[in-house]
C-alpha cells in the first residue's frame, strides 16, 4: 500500500487553511487529496481516506478525550495539526490513530515530510511540540519531596513578609547560607523563580493567607 497512491482529507474548521493545506498538499507524491472538510463527522462513511490531516487548533486539549479519537474513519492515520503549547495527550492520541504532530507554523517542506512518513508507516513530531510532550511523560516528583519542612514555612512567611534573608537569618538565628539554602529549596519544591511566585504557591498550598 505505501508505494500506491492513497486517498487524504483534510479537516479544519478554517476555510483558509483548509485551501492552504490542499495546496501544499496537491505537490505530495503517492497522495490523492480527496476530502476538504469542516468537521471530522462530515468525513464519508463509504470512503475512509487512508491518510487524515486534522487541523486541532479550535479544540481544547482537554477534549481530545478518547472519544474524540473514535470519531476518526477506522484505520485512518492522521497528521495532526496542533497548538504548540497545548498538545494533545501523547498516548492517547497514539491509540486514537495519531502519527504525526505539527503546528500550523510548520514548514510546508515538514508537513510533506511527515506526510510520507505516516504513509510509510512511520512516526513525526515537530520540534517545536518536543518540550511539552516531554513534560506530559515526565516523572512527577515523589510528593515527600515537595513537603515543606516546618523551617522551610518559617521561612516562607518571614519573606511574604518583606524581609530580608540576612533579616530572616537574625530572626531566626541562622546563617545567611541556611537561609539561602531554605529559599533555593522552597524555590525548587514550589517550581516557584520568583518571590511573588512563591508567595503565590505559599498562599495556593494553604502555607500563607491571602
Amino acid at each position: 500500500m505505501t508505494n500506491a497512491t492513497v486517498p487524504l482529507a483534510l479537516v479544519s474548521d478554517n476555510a483558509i487553511v483548509r485551501s492552504g493545506l490542499a495546496h501544499v498538499l496537491a505537490s505530495a507524491p503517492g497522495v490523492r487529496v480527496g476530502g476538504w472538510v469542516d468537521s471530522i463527522t462530515a468525513l464519508p462513511a463509504d470512503d475512509p481516506p487512508a491518510l487524515l490531516v486534522l487541523d486541532l487548533y479550535a479544540q481544547r486539549a482537554a477534549r481530545l478525550a478518547p472519544d474524540f479519537w473514535e470519531l476518526r474513519p477506522p484505520d485512518s492515520r492522521i497528521i495532526a495539526l496542533c497548538r504548540p503549547d497545548a498538545p494533545p495527550n501523547l498516548p492517547v492520541a497514539l491509540r486514537g490513530g495519531v502519527r504525526a504532530l505539527l503546528t500550523r507554523e510548520s514548514s510546508a517542506a515538514e508537513l510533506l515530510a511527515a506526510v510520507q512518513t505516516v504513509r510509510h508507516g512511520g512516526l513525526h513530531v515537530g520540534a517545536e511540540l518536543l518540550g511539552a510532550l516531554l513534560s506530559q511523560i515526565a516523572p512527577e516528583p515523589r510528593k515527600r519531596e515537595r513537603e515543606l519542612t516546618a523551617r522551610e514555612v518559617e521561612t516562607l512567611r518571614w519573606l511574604a513578609s518583606g524581609l530580608t534573608q540576612a533579616q530572616i537569618g537574625a530572626r531566626m538565628g541562622l546563617a545567611d547560607g541556611t537561609v539561602s539554602t531554605y529559599v533555593k529549596r522552597l524555590r525548587l519544591k514550589l517550581e516557584a523563580g520568583t518571590k511573588p511566585e512563591l508567595i503565590r504557591r505559599g498562599i495556593e498550598l494553604g502555607h500563607l493567607s491571602a
